[in-house]
């Protein structure tokens, strides 16, 4: 389940996705092309998505410290710009609190296990692809992925988000 902080930006994907097989149904005559640019603006809004959640990871967890804090976490922390790899969250995550980036690595740890021996893939390298299908898309209009696979790549990549936001939950970090 996902957490209500995050529920809005999630459901949101899953809005688009529906939208764009509605108007561009797979197989339909002539929507080839259409649907691999949808599939690219697809991997953008995950991206930005996954940027918006780490924000707002962030920024959530700052509040708990003070207003202070919190708005300089939010000014710090407004451009993110697909800096949200695996190494970049873990250095977020010791940035607030050395056994939050414990945390985040122990959480994720345990999660890329299961998903690995369930899908044979790995989270962290499902991100890296989604932030690489972003960049070849928002930088040289390539269209690498399909909707169905944006999708289900996405699905095994927020594995690595939601451990990201669970590791900032324990205010202890332990």
């Amino acid at each position: 389940m996902l957490p209500s902080e995050l529920r809005e930006h999630f459901s949101r994907i899953n809005s688009l996705v529906d939208e764009m097989n509605r108007f561009a149904p797979e197989g339909s005559r002539g929507s080839a092309e259409f649907r691999a640019d949808l599939a690219g603006m697809l991997v953008v809004t995950i991206a930005a998505m996954y940027e918006t959640c780490v924000k707002v990871t962030m920024v959530s967890y700052a509040s708990r410290y003070g207003r202070e804090f919190e708005g300089f976490t939010d000014r710090n922390y407004s451009k993110l710009s697909s800096r949200i790899s695996h190494q970049d969250l873990r250095r977020y995550a010791a940035t607030f609190d050395g056994r939050v980036r414990d945390k985040f690595d122990e959480i994720l740890d345990r999660r890329r296990k299961v998903t690995v021996k369930l899908s044979g893939r790995n989270p962290i390298k499902q991100l890296d692809q989604i932030l690489n299908w972003r960049h070849d898309f928002a930088h040289a209009g390539l269209r690498q992925t399909t909707i169905g696979e944006a999708i289900a790549t996405h699905r095994l990549a927020s594995v690595v988000i939601l451990s990201f936001y669970n590791a900032f939950e324990d205010d202890t970090g332990a």
